[in-house]
């Protein structure tokens, strides 16, 4: 188990510990000399790094890997980083990932147990026997489990996107409680299946990055053929109750210059848009704050999700995922 994080180092400190790759490039500098600069990551941040005389070494690792590092850390312009002097690939089977990607401070088998427990209280009907035939698939239940809920502008750690989507059923109960002409089973399910694409689009194993699919195609359209499938196997589900689900995919984004195909047309698929906004830029702005805990001054830096800086408050938000690089 790794010992010694990022928020244990400090100027002039000697480093010894492991790190996951984040990036990796092969520069000169103005002397004419190679180095590698890196990024290097654990669960409580990133850390840039430079290897020097780099062409001198046998290296062995790429982006992704996990790597032993030893090195001193120097401060550069306000920032600290690693100068390396040795870094060596581990063998996979040696580190859980855990300790190198930020995570839910949530069991993500709880979460889940939670989330479950909701579905199987919905009335018996085909929105209940389509939750429950794709929540129930292990192949889904494992990703779901552990996918991010984006790659960087919210829930942007391991068990995000379930933490992110219990937090909406639960919105989504409440409101329906408000609104009583809502058809609530029909929100849940949109809350429940907008993003289930994303546990194909990111890929979560070593990093955060699109997978090649992702990239080609999106959460979206990866999520409405996902959904498909698994109602062509329900006899008889109805073609009215198909058009509705699938337009609460296509439309949770709110509008087509934010990536949604259609802009939302009923009452159900408006709250789904509406509750994923709240709930990702809420998200957005306590991961700003917890990043910038330490930095002085009334304003955090600027948020790249909302495109602003913002007014640090008296009352902070509390805090959900492990690292401050969530934001």
């Amino acid at each position: 188990m790794k010992e010694r994080f990022l928020t244990d180092l400090s100027p002039d400190a000697q480093v010894r510990t492991t790190f996951l790759v984040q990036a990796r490039e092969r520069k000169v500098a103005r002397t004419g000399s190679a180095y590698l600069d890196l990024e290097l990551r654990d669960a409580s941040g990133v850390v840039r790094a430079k290897l020097w005389d780099c062409d001198r070494q046998a290296l062995d690792f790429e982006a992704g890997d996990i790597v032993a590092v030893e090195g001193v850390v120097e401060e550069y312009q306000g920032t600290l980083q690693i100068r390396v002097r040795k870094i060596l690939r581990c063998s996979p089977d040696e580190v859980d990932l855990s300790d190198y990607l930020p995570h839910s401070r949530r069991d993500p088998e709880e979460m889940y147990a939670a989330l479950m427990d909701r579905l199987r209280r919905v009335p018996e009907g085909p929105l209940r026997l389509l939750l429950l035939a794709i929540m129930e698939d292990p192949s889904i239940a494992e990703k779901y489990k552990k996918a991010p809920a984006a790659m960087s502008y919210h829930h942007a750690f391991l068990g995000g996107l379930l933490e992110h989507v219990l937090s909406l059923v639960q919105l989504g109960d409440q409101v329906c409680d408000h609104y009583e002409f809502l058809r609530r089973d029909l929100l849940l399910a949109g809350l429940v299946l907008h993003d289930l694409g994303k546990i194909e689009e990111l890929s979560f194993s070593r990093g955060f990055r699109y997978s090649t699919r992702g990239q080609l195609l999106g959460h979206i359209s990866i999520g409405l053929e996902m959904v498909q499938e698994k109602m062509r196997q329900i006899p008889g589900f109805p073609a009215e109750l198909k058009g509705q689900l699938e337009h609460m995919i296509l439309s949770h984004h709110g509008k087509v210059e934010f990536g949604s195909p259609k802009e939302p047309m009923f009452p159900e698929a408006l709250l789904v848009h509406f509750l994923d906004e709240i709930d990702s830029k809420l998200e957005a702005m306590r991961a700003q704050y917890a990043t910038d805990r330490d930095r002085p001054g009334d304003w955090t830096a600027r948020n790249p999700a909302l495109k602003r800086e913002l007014l640090k408050t008296e009352r902070g938000l509390p805090g959900s995922s492990t690292g401050g690089d969530t934001a």
